[in-house]
C-alpha cells in the first residue's frame, strides 16, 4: 500500500507531505483548496503526464515522490535488478520547468515503461476520468476477465494472434520472394535457351563484323586489291619495275664510285620487302570469291547478335560473356519454406481455437454471475429496476480480435421497459459513476492490487445513495487501502482516517495544506460538508451523531 506521499513545488502546493494508513482514508476540503492535486500527484507517480499540475512559478521543478510498502504481486521482471521484493518501494518523479521528466525507484533511473508495469501493482485510481473507460468495449472486456479470472487466458490469446499475423506477414514475404525468384529463374531458362542457340565464343562478333563487311564490299575489294597489285608489280610503270631501274642505274654508278654502296643494299632490301607484299596482295585476291549463300549465313549471324544484345541491354561484343554468367543456379522457390510457415500458422491456428473457446465459454459463463452482482450492487446504490447484461458478439475475423473470438459490451437500462443499450450511451453521469462503483465493488476480490483511489466518484450522487457508496468503500477498504476523494458528508464520515485538505493565503501567495483530522476537527468538518462556512451549533450535533 502506499504509506507516504510528497509533493513539492506544483501549483498551490509549495510542500506538502502526507502519510497514509490501511482501510479507508477520505479525503475532504473546500472546493479549490487542492483535493485533486493529490490525484493529479499519483497520476504523475504512475508515469503519465501532469493532468493538472504544473511546477510553481518561480521553481525551477516540481517533485512528487512516494513511498509504498513491499507489494504483494510479484515484482515486474524489468525491475527484479532494480528492487527486492522484501523492501519499500520510493518512486520519485521530477517535471522542470521546461517539461522533462526524470524517474527513480529506490534511487535507480527507470523508464517510464518499466514505471508502469510496477505502478500496475501498486495502484489503481478510479476516477471521472474512468468513466469515459466505460464507454470502450477493451475497458468492458479486461472487468469481465478480471471477475472470470482470465485475464491471464485472454493474454495468451492476445499474444498467439499477434505471433500469428506476424507469422501471416512472413508468409506474405515469403510468397512474394517464391514469385520473384520463380520468375528469376524462367528468366534465366529463357537466357540459357538463347545461350545454347547462339552458341558463341568470345571474339566472335568482331571477327564476324569484319568478315561480313568484307562480303558486303567485295567489288570494291577486288577492284582495289587488284589495282594495288598492278601498281606494285605488274604494270609497265610498277613500283617494283622503277626500283629495279634505280638499282641497274646505282650498279653502274658503283662500278666508277663505290661511295652509294649502302644505298644500293637498303634499295635491294625494299624490293624484296616490296615484291613480298606484292605477292600477299595477290595470294589475297585470288582468295575473295562471291558466295550468296555464306553471305546470307554471315547476315543471319550477325543479326541473331544483334537482337539478343538488344533483347539483353547489352552490347553485342559483351553477349556471349553476359549469358555464360546466366548459367542456372536453382536458388530454390520457397516451396519448402511456404509448407514449414503454413504449418506453424495450421498449428497456431488450431492452439488459438482451443484457447479462444475455453475463454469464451468461461466469458460466458461468468458474465450471468457478474451481472448479477452488478445489479444487485445497483440496486442498493438506488438504481430500483437496473438491468445489466454482458453481450458477448462473435468478431467477423476467423483470428477473432484483440484478446479474443468475441467483442465484450456492457449494455444497460436504468429504467424498466427501456431496452438495453450500450453503457455509455444511456447512462446519465450519476448512474456511470454508480455503474463504475459496482464494478469496482465487484471486482475488489479479484484484484489484487492493494491500494484503490477514488477520484470524486461520488460526483452526481447524494442523499441516500451517498450513504450506500460510503458503505460500500468501507467494504472494499477491509480488504485493501481506499483512498477517496469525497464531496460528501455521508461518504466522509464513514472513512478509517479523514485528510483535510485546505488553503492558505499569506504574503500574497496561496498555499494548500493537508492535515489528519480527528475528534472536534473532524466534527467541525463534517459540519462544513452539512451546512457551507457558517457552520451552526445545530450542524456540529448532526455531525457528531454522524460520527458517533
Amino acid at each position: 500500500m502506499i504509506s507516504h506521499l510528497r509533493i513539492s513545488a506544483f501549483a498551490t502546493i509549495e510542500e506538502m507531505s502526507v502519510s497514509f494508513e490501511e482501510g479507508l482514508t477520505v479525503i475532504t476540503g473546500e472546493t479549490g483548496a487542492g483535493k485533486s492535486l493529490l490525484v493529479d500527484a499519483l497520476f504523475l507517480v504512475s508515469g503519465q503526464k501532469p493532468r493538472g499540475l504544473t511546477v510553481r512559478p518561480g521553481c525551477t521543478e516540481g517533485v512528487v515522490e512516494a513511498a509504498f510498502t513491499p507489494p504483494v504481486l510479484p515484482i515486474p521482471e524489468s525491475l527484479s535488478e532494480v528492487l527486492d521484493p522484501e523492501e519499500d518501494i520510493v518512486i520519485r518523479r521530477v517535471v522542470t520547468s521546461s517539461g522533462r521528466f526524470r524517474q527513480t525507484v529506490n534511487g535507480q533511473p527507470v523508464s517510464g515503461a518499466q514505471l508502469q508495469a510496477l505502478v500496475d501493482i501498486l495502484f489503481d485510481i478510479v476516477g471521472q476520468g474512468e468513466n469515459h473507460r466505460l464507454s470502450r468495449s477493451e475497458a468492458h472486456r479486461s472487468y469481465l476477465d478480471a471477475f472470470a479470472g482470465t485475464s491471464g487466458l485472454a493474454e495468451s490469446y492476445e499474444i498467439l494472434r499477434r505471433e500469428i499475423m506476424a507469422l501471416r506477414r512472413e508468409r506474405d514475404e515469403i510468397s512474394l520472394r517464391r514469385e520473384r525468384d520463380l520468375r528469376e529463374r524462367e528468366e534465366r531458362i529463357r537466357m540459357q535457351e538463347d545461350r545454347e542457340q547462339l552458341a558463341g565464343r568470345p571474339g566472335e562478333f568482331e571477327e564476324l563484323s569484319q568478315t561480313l563487311s568484307a562480303q558486303l564490299n567485295l567489288q570494291e575489294i577486288l577492284l582495289l586489291a587488284g589495282r594495288s597489285y598492278g601498281t606494285l608489280y605488274e604494270d609497265d610503270q610498277s613500283v617494283l619495275a622503277l626500283l629495279g631501274r634505280i638499282i641497274s642505274d646505282l650498279d653502274h654508278i658503283l662500278s666508277m664510285d663505290p661511295t652509294l654502296a649502302g644505298v644500293r643494299t637498303s634499295l635491294v632490301e625494299a624490293a624484296e620487302i616490296l615484291k613480298d607484299g606484292a605477292h600477299e596482295l595477290l595470294r589475297y585476291r585470288e582468295s575473295l570469291e562471291m558466295d550468296p549463300d555464306r553471305l546470307a549465313v554471315l547476315e543471319a549471324r550477325f543479326s541473331l547478335y544483334r537482337r539478343l544484345a538488344q533483347k539483353y541491354h547489352v552490347r553485342p561484343e559483351e553477349l556471349v560473356g553476359y549469358l555464360d554468367q546466366a548459367a542456372i543456379a536453382d536458388a530454390g522457390t520457397g516451396d519448402q519454406a511456404l509448407e514449414e510457415i503454413d504449418t506453424r500458422i495450421r498449428e497456431s491456428q488450431e492452439r488459438l481455437l482451443e484457447i479462444g473457446k475455453t475463454l469464451g465459454e468461461r466469458r460466458r459463463t461468468a458474465s450471468e454471475g457478474f451481472s448479477a452482482a452488478v445489479c444487485a450492487l445497483l440496486r442498493r446504490l438506488r438504481i430500483d429496476h437496473p438491468s445489466f447484461t454482458v453481450s458477448l458478439a462473435p468478431y467477423p475475423d476467423p483470428l477473432g480480435g484483440p484478446f479474443g473470438r468475441e467483442r465484450v459490451e456492457f449494455l444497460f437500462s436504468a429504467n424498466p421497459g427501456m431496452p438495453e443499450s450500450p453503457l455509455g450511451q444511456v447512462a446519465s453521469g450519476g448512474e456511470i459513476s454508480r455503474v463504475l462503483l459496482a464494478i469496482k465493488a465487484v471486482l475488489s476480490d479479484c484484484d489484487q492490487v492493494p491500494t484503490l483511489v477514488f477520484d470524486e466518484i461520488d460526483s452526481g450522487i447524494g442523499g441516500e445513495v451517498g450513504e450506500v457508496l460510503g458503505d460500500l468503500l468501507k467494504e472494499i477498504g477491509r480488504g485493501r487501502q481506499v483512498l477517496a476523494i469525497t464531496h460528501l458528508h455521508q461518504v466522509a464520515r464513514k472513512g478509517d482516517h479523514h485528510l483535510l485538505v485546505h488553503k492558505l493565503s499569506e504574503g500574497g501567495h496561496t498555499r494548500s495544506r493537508i492535515a489528519a483530522i480527528e475528534g472536534e476537527d473532524r466534527v467541525r468538518e463534517i459540519a462544513r460538508m452539512l451546512g457551507g462556512e457558517k457552520i451552526s451549533p445545530s450542524a456540529m450535533t448532526i455531525a457528531r451523531d454522524l460520527l458517533g
